[in-house]
Parts: C-alpha cells; structure tokens; sequence
C-alpha cells in the first residue's frame, strides 16, 4: 500500500472521529438550550448560529495567540482532516526546521495553511487532541467570520483588564483605531499583538478561566485550558522557547474589514515557503476557502452543508483557474476550478460513502451497527469546572487539572531568551 493510500486511510478514521464527536458536541449543545428553538429531534446539520457567548467559548484559547498566528490557525481550522494528519506527522518529525522543513512540505497535499502550522507543533497538538473543537471553530469561521473578530477583540480587553495581556520580551501588545465605515459595527478600538522579533514566535499557554476572570464564564461556557506535556504547571500565562517560524506563518489581520477580507495574506512570504511566484493583485490578497481540502467531514451549519457539502473535483469554490495558488483571493470573484490531482481523491460527496483515487473507487464502509466510537483525544466533550471566585495565590481546579490563580508576564516552563530554545519544539 503506497504511503498515499495510507494517508488517505488514517484520513477516514479521523473521519469517522470527527462525525462522532460531532454528534457528542451536538447532544451537549442540545442539554445547554434544550429550552429555545432547538429540540432534541433536531439533526446537528440544522444548528442555528451560534450565540456570542458560544464563539468566545471557542476562540478563547487561542484570542491571544499572536495575530499571525490566530489568523493561520483560523484558516487551518476549517480543514480538520488535514490539520490531524499534519499534527501526527509533525510528532514523527521533529527535528526538521526551517529550509529542511519547508522542504518536506512540498512533498504534502495539504492545504498550505497547514502546511506552515507545522513549524509551531505545539499548536497542531493542541488542534489535534481537541480536533472536535478544531472542526467547531473552523466552521464557525466560514459562517461567521465578523462574530468571531468581535469575539477575539472583547477577550482580548477583558485579558487587558484583568492585567493578564501586556507587552513583554515576547510580544508587542498594540492598540490601532477601528477603521471609519458605515458598515463596520465593533469596537472603536482593535488590541494587536505581534511577536517582538519576526522570524521567532512566543506561543502563549495560558488558562482561560484565569487570565480572562473567573467571574466572566457561566458555568456552560467555561473554555478549556490545554497545555503542553513538558508545561510545568504553575502559572495561569506563560511562555515556552521562541519558535523559529521564518515564512511559515504568512497571514495578517486586517481587524475591521468584513468577512473573509480580515485574513490577508502575505503573498511574499506565502511564495517563499511554498516556492510558488504569486504574480498580480498587490502584496496582500484576501484569504478564501477551498472546500477540496476539506475532505468528506459533513457541514453541521446548514448553508455550509448547502454551499460546500457537495464540492467536487470539479466546481471547486476556491482556487482561480491557471493559478495554482491555494488560500489566496486574487479577484472581486470566487472562481472554479478542475483540481484534479490536487484533490487527490478527498471528494466531498455524499455523507462519508467513498473515497476515489483516480478512476477506482473503492467504497470504504464503516459497520452498519456502529453506534459509538470512542477516541479518548478527539470525542470529548469540551467540559470546564466554573470558578467563581479565587483569590491571588489559591489553587483552583479547571479540567481536573491544578492551576494557580497567578497571572504574570515572564511564565513558568519557558526560556527566558530564546538562547538555546529557539527552534525546539
């Protein structure tokens, strides 16, 4: 079996993981707001859109990444399988750095938001361990992109004022004004937070039921605090090692524009780490998703179902014809394309039924019977015990795990310089 075929292989179990964990994220909204619209009958594909309290609940972990960072992060949420594959290749690599890494990239089909994840692995392990909440956050992006900047900006303030979100060796904290639209409705203000030295990368690990106020987070809505294996648990914000990125992460939020126009991408940097010339359309060009990359993962939200659900090697939303260049708008309109190889076989068709390679195709089924799938990393449920109130210096417990409620700068479990720890994992 070629390492292809196996791939694509590895790609429909995390398929199948994504639908169960999918269904256990469904009946858990469900036991949230079983007194509104939704009734327990409902399919998951009929979920409304999600309340505001809902998208902070995602984006918490990461709003304070740097905007680099949150933006690529973002992109590469909205192709799950891709983002597991890359993860679990990422822990069998980790020694490749820099030219050697962009390198081994070229040889992978993913889409190159993922691509150049793979040069902050720390983040990919977290995407892949919640890889239910990577698919709930990739999807509440396409539908609701705006929802979802306003949702990053308000906990951003709310870090700043619990004190937990400043400048440091590590980044520069901003404030830039809201641009003067009539269409624009948030903020007057956008907080930016861009790392102190562009090649090098400070990933913040950070307890969000802490840094944000333990007050802010009603009990169904407390986000979870993931971290590292080698984080010594300790502080409630911290740093590891700087992390040499290079090209790798090449997108820039421009904070109030609408929709998908907010993720830009730097087409000289973007060039350099996936050797392509993007020629025309200025240095920055809107973001757009190729639902080939997507793979047969279902849409929960009913117009991405609609619109994306049954994208084919032919029709793809995405990528403009004659280009060759993934993730990049380079017109007014979204044009199609034949992918053909570039798809690879991952053909969105109908719900989980085939995977084509080529002009075989070979119908993978699942058993008939399955009622439940159990994968202890990916089909959780995202839970969090609320703290309502903790005093400086008191042990709390989030996730079962031991915290401090002690926010600080500087940060337990990371080099002070980057010294020897740049380019470590």
């Amino acid at each position: 079996m070629s390492a292809w075929l196996k791939g694509v292989g590895a790609a429909l179990v995390v398929q199948i993981t994504l639908s169960a964990s999918q269904l256990v994220f469904a009946q858990d909204q469900q036991g949230q707001s079983q007194s509104r619209e939704q009734s327990p009958a409902q399919p998951p594909s009929q979920q409304q859109a999600l309340t505001q309290q809902q998208i902070q609940q995602l984006v918490a972990p990461i709003a304070l990444y740097p905007d680099a960072l949150l933006a690529q992060v973002l992109t590469a949420s909205t192709y799950p399988l891709e983002v597991a594959m890359a993860a679990r290749w990422s822990e069998k690599n980790p020694n490749l750095k820099g030219t050697a890494l962009e390198d081994a990239m070229q040889k992978e089909q993913w889409d190159p938001s993922v691509k150049g994840l793979t040069s902050v692995p720390q983040v990919l392990a977290m995407m892949d361990e919640k890889l239910d909440w990577t698919n709930q956050l990739g999807e509440a992006f396409l539908a609701q992109p705006n929802d979802i900047q306003i949702s990053v900006q308000t906990l951003r303030k709310q870090a700043e004022v619990t004190g937990s979100l400043k400048s440091s060796k590590e980044q520069k904290v901003s404030k830039i004004p809201a641009p003067a639209t009539a269409s624009y409705a948030g903020p007057p203000e956008y907080i930016t937070i861009e790392p102190t030295e562009p090649d090098y990368i400070y990933v913040p690990v950070y307890d969000p039921v802490i840094v944000y106020g333990p007050d802010y987070w009603p009990p169904a809505y407390a986000p979870f605090f993931w971290y590292p294996r080698w984080w010594a648990v300790g502080p409630a914000f911290g740093f590891g090692a700087a992390l040499f990125v290079g090209p790798a992460l090449w997108y820039h939020y421009s904070w109030g524009h609408l929709g998908y126009a907010a993720i830009q991408t730097n087409t000289v940097l973007y060039s350099r780490f996936n050797r392509v010339s993007v020629a025309g359309g200025g240095q920055f060009q809107s973001w757009r998703f190729d639902p080939v990359h997507h793979g047969n993962v279902p849409f929960r939200n009913a117009n991405l179902q609609r619109q994306f659900g049954s994208t084919s090697a032919r029709g793809v939303q995405g990528i403009q014809a004659g280009r060759n260049v993934q993730g990049i708008q380079t017109g007014n309109r979204i044009q199609g394309t034949s992918s053909g190889a570039a798809s690879r076989g991952l053909q969105t068709g109908r719900v989980n039924s085939a995977i084509q390679t080529n002009k075989s195709t070979q119908s993978i089924q699942a058993n008939k019977g399955t009622q439940s799938i159990q994968n202890n990393k990916s089909a959780q449920t995202i839970q969090a015990s609320h703290v309502p109130g903790v005093p400086s210096g008191r042990r709390v417990q989030t996730n079962n795990r031991p915290q401090f409620a002690k926010t600080g700068g500087g940060g337990q479990g990371g080099n002070k310089g980057k010294g020897k720890g740049k380019g470590q994992k």
